[in-house]
Formats: C-alpha cells, sequence, structure tokens
C-alpha cells in the first residue's frame, strides 16, 4: 500500500501574492487617471505663491483681461481729464484777475478825456476871476462867467448831457421833482411856473430830474 505525501501549505506566500496583486491593481488605477502622489510635489508654499504669481495672467479668461485693459484705459483718461480740467480752471482764474484789473483802470480813467476838455474852462474861469480882482470892474466879471457858461454847456452837450426843460410844461414824475406845490389859478393845473435846480439827461436818460414848483388848483368850497 502505497503512502500518501502531504504537502505542506504556505500560508505567508499566499498573502504576499494578495498583496503584490493590489499593488498592481493600485500601479494600474494610477496609470489610468494621471494621478500623481502628494509626495512628488516637493516645493514649500512660498515657491507655490510665486508660481501662482507669475501665471495668474495666462489664467485669467479673456474677458477678464479685457476689463482689466479697459479700467486702466479709463483710469488714464480720468487723469487726463483731471489734469485738463486744472488748467483749465487755472487759466480762468488768470483771465478773471486780469478782466478785473483792466476794468479797474477802465475806470480809472473813463473820464480822462472829459477832464482833459473841462480843464481849459476851469482856465477860463481862474482868468475871469484874477481880472475882475484886479479892475474891480463888475461887467467884465459878468460877462466872463457868461462866456464860461457858455463853453461848459457846449461840452457837456458834446458828451450827450442836455438840460430838461421845465417852465411852462406839464409837470412829469419821470422827469421834474415837485418842491412846491402853488395854489394859483394863472396856470393850468400841475403846469411848472418856476425852476429851483436845472435838471439833465445824458443820451436821452434822466441823470438828474429838475427841481421845480407846480401850479395847483385849489378846491372850491362847493366841491367835494
Amino acid at each position: 500500500m502505497s503512502s500518501k505525501r502531504k504537502i505542506p501549505i504556505n500560508n505567508n506566500s499566499a498573502e504576499n501574492s494578495s498583496e503584490s496583486a493590489a499593488q498592481q491593481q493600485r500601479d494600474k488605477e494610477l496609470e489610468e487617471t494621471n494621478a500623481v502622489p502628494p509626495e512628488v510635489f516637493s516645493e514649500s508654499p512660498e515657491e507655490a505663491d510665486i508660481v501662482t504669481e507669475s501665471t495668474a495672467e495666462e489664467v485669467l479668461p479673456d474677458d477678464i483681461r479685457i476689463l482689466k485693459e479697459r479700467c486702466e484705459q479709463a483710469e488714464k483718461r480720468a487723469e487726463e481729464e483731471h489734469d485738463n480740467f486744472l488748467r483749465t480752471l487755472a487759466d480762468f482764474t488768470n483771465y478773471r484777475r486780469r478782466a478785473r484789473e483792466e476794468l479797474e483802470q477802465v475806470r480809472k480813467f473813463a473820464t480822462e478825456d472829459f477832464i482833459i476838455r473841462l480843464l481849459p474852462i476851469l482856465d477860463n474861469f481862474e482868468r475871469a476871476i484874477k481880472a475882475a480882482e484886479e479892475t474891480e470892474n463888475f461887467d467884465s466879471l459878468h460877462g466872463g462867467v457868461i462866456l464860461i457858461l457858455r463853453q461848459l454847456r457846449e461840452l457837456l452837450a458834446k458828451e450827450g448831457v442836455e438840460p430838461i426843460k421845465a417852465v411852462g410844461e406839464k409837470f412829469d414824475p419821470m422827469k421834474h421833482e415837485a418842491v412846491a406845490r402853488i395854489d394859483t389859478t394863472e396856470y393850468p393845473d400841475e403846469t411848472i411856473i418856476e425852476e429851483v435846480r436845472t435838471g439833465y439827461t445824458m443820451n436821452g436818460r434822466v441823470i438828474r430830474p429838475s427841481a421845480v414848483k407846480v401850479a395847483h388848483h385849489p378846491v372850491s368850497d362847493g366841491q367835494n
């Protein structure tokens, strides 16, 4: 009778075979998914930040990049417009200052020509008074004053200054100023009977009303 030989079973070998198969399966899965184990990344956090910053422009979408460019252009235009505004404001301030100075000069010397033409009349006044003192001749003084008055009126007329008619005219509050009302029936009611001070117009505009006395018809006792 033949004897049966028992073959011992090595449990360690079976376990090794199982682990090897599992490792092969994991390697296959890694190859299929192109997965890289975390341990292959060796850079520090600082190096990772540098990489992120250097590639930021590359990973921006086109629309965001365009929007950024437009913002930069708008900011540049805003700075240019602000500079233009400041320059314009400075120019306008200088213009106002020059205009104010020129206007002040005009005001100071606006009557220069008139004063120059008035001086000869003043000279005649002084000569008339001096002659009257030397000769003690009233008629000579009177004649000189009349001549000077005529010259002065002619000068004023050249400037558009004319006397306002008063005596015999109907009272006009736009041209006359009543300083008194005289009760009388010798003149029509509201008629100017005396001029206290001459009024004048300049180029048709009243610059001083005439001071006058006006006739006024008194109300009879029988009237209400």
